[in-house]
């Protein structure tokens, strides 16, 4: 159990991705002493890792050496035991997915399945990270005109984060990015700003280099909305940077893909990609 949480908080608490994979088989090589179901959680912490890494030439299912082969399957089998806390897991899959690869429906109908089920209830890690990035979905699905509610659905998350600072340091830029889509959201474009500035900051005194890419993405995506395309353009290659650092190449081609800035981003993985082959050669 204990090797589980450790291996959870390097997932989510952004650590290099290359690091994380390979505690990965360590943590995989120790659930096999015991009984499959253990692993089942495991393989699909993977799916997310490899789609954020880039890597699609490895089945993560063949691992449970059963029928059980993909999400289908799993949910499915989830279901017929009532293992609920496997069904919360298979929809958390599909929600990181979501997230990360900027798939905003998806991920609001993935996080309506696992609100719905008692076991979300729970406290647990990966909590207060899926609430916090529902939090900025719902947000910018508004702004897309998603939806009314969905901007109370943001203040609800952003009064919990609010809460959760109060006793926990490490959630200083998590909140305040919650609020600088608050703001972009209420069209108060100065203090909009000065908080996405205040987030990268704070993740990068914290060393979140997931979330340092995530606010300057997140900062791109508003200032394009603006129409400041300049301003968006270099943030989003700076997210490109963080991502590429952070291990995840996956991602950083999705921001590639879906922004078009090819010649920058080749320019700038250069650089990430020697400094990751320099990470690793270390290790």
């Amino acid at each position: 159990m204990a090797l589980c949480i450790e291996w959870r908080c390097q997932f989510y608490g952004g650590h290099k991705l290359s690091v994380v994979r390979s505690n990965y088989v360590g943590y995989m090589k120790l659930m096999t002493k015991y009984t499959k179901e253990l692993r089942k959680p495991g393989v699909l912490r993977k799916i997310n890792l490899d789609e954020l890494m880039g890597i699609s030439d490895e089945d993560p299912f063949l691992l449970l050496e059963s029928t059980v082969c993909n999400e289908a399957d799993l949910l499915a089998h989830a279901k017929l035991i009532h293992n609920i806390q496997l069904i919360e897991e298979v929809h958390l899959t599909h929600f990181l997915s979501a997230f990360w690869m900027g798939n905003s429906i998806k991920a609001m109908e993935s996080y309506r399945l696992i609100a719905a089920l008692p076991s979300s209830k729970m406290p647990k890690i990966q909590a207060l990270y899926y609430t916090f990035y529902w939090g900025i979905v719902a947000y910018q699905l508004f702004r897309d005109g998603s939806g009314e509610d969905l901007l109370a659905e943001g203040n609800a998350v952003l009064r919990k984060v609010q809460s959760w600072r109060q006793t926990c340091d490490h959630v200083e830029n998590k909140l305040l990015l919650l609020e600088a889509e608050y703001f972009a959201s209420k069209c108060v474009i100065k203090s909009a700003k000065k908080k996405y500035e205040a987030s990268i900051k704070s993740a990068r005194d914290h060393s979140f280099l997931h979330e340092q890419g995530l606010a300057y993405e997140c900062m791109g995506k508003y200032l394009s909305s603006i129409v400041e395309f300049a301003e968006a353009k270099q943030c989003l290659r700076r997210a490109y940077e963080c991502y590429t650092q952070w291990g995840a190449l996956g991602k950083a081609e999705q921001i590639q893909r879906e922004y078009g800035f090819e010649e920058i981003c080749e320019r700038s993985s250069e650089g990430a990609m020697k400094h990751q082959r320099d990470w690793e050669a270390m290790l």
